[in-house]
């Protein structure tokens, strides 16, 4: 039988501890090279150890957990990735785009043993299919969803329902129609980059608009696009000749 070695992730250190003795226990052909408790540790390891899994469990932080997969995609090339994680947290994936192996909480032996079994079914796949996908070239088409992690929680929102997302400093507020404010702590050129291929346009350096979602457009003392929500929008100025050219105005 051969052995893997694996790497915990956790910032909680029961939380971890609990995790090793679950998977020493039921798994003997898994060892744990070592644990992880914070991001310096974690780049260490990343970077130094030799391991065939990582197990990252949730209670972390999800969006420490977004800096693993999307900031260290060669140290995980040609890994399996193992996430302890709640139903809701599931969506994480959405945003990985990878293949991903999920435990949930609270640990029970038949779904780690399961978990670990489809793990090392996927270390004899080809290595490619393990690439983590920088956030640029993930897609390269409309979204349909968009997702928005906070501390405590990642909120789905269906591209259709946004109506705009306002800068607020380093924040980013989504005004959806269903008269929803989601703040986020991405800045709203990062969403700008994430909606290239949906219908949005940047009419403002505070202001990006889902043009789906616009009724008019008022020239009066000054540019204004007013949505379906009758909220009413500012272009800047230096905006003005690029918006009615995507809108084929004269």
């Amino acid at each position: 039988m051969k052995t893997i070695t694996a790497i915990i992730i956790e910032e909680n250190t029961q939380e971890a501890q609990q995790l090793k003795n679950v998977i020493e226990q039921q798994c003997p052909d898994v060892a744990i090279a070592c644990i992880s408790h914070n991001p310096d540790e974690t780049k260490r390891i990343l970077s130094d150890t030799a391991y065939d899994i990582i197990i990252l469990g949730l209670k972390t932080g999800i969006n420490h957990a977004f800096e693993i997969l999307q900031g260290y995609p060669k140290a995980i090339l040609e890994k399996a990735l193992l996430l302890v994680t709640t139903q809701q947290e599931r969506t994480l994936q959405v945003i990985a785009n990878t293949s991903i192996n999920f435990v949930a909480q609270p640990l029970e032996p038949d779904t780690i043993i399961e978990a670990i079994r489809n793990v090392k079914e996927n270390l004899l796949e080809p290595k490619s299919s393990y690439e983590i996908p920088q956030r640029d070239s993930i897609s390269s088409k409309p979204l349909n969803l968009l997702a928005i992690p906070s501390s405590n929680d990642i909120k789905l929102i269906k591209i259709n329902d946004i109506l705009y997302l306002e800068s607020e400093g380093r924040y980013t507020t989504f005004h959806t129609a269903k008269n929803q404010m989601i703040v986020s702590s991405t800045n709203i050129g990062e969403y700008q980059k994430k909606l290239t291929y949906n219908n949005f346009f940047r009419i403002h350096n505070s202001f990006l608009v889902n043009m789906d979602n616009i009724v008019n457009v008022q020239k009066k003392d000054g540019v204004y696009i007013e949505m379906n929500n009758r909220a009413m929008i500012p272009v800047a100025k230096r905006k003005k000749e690029s918006l009615f050219q995507f809108l084929g105005i004269k």
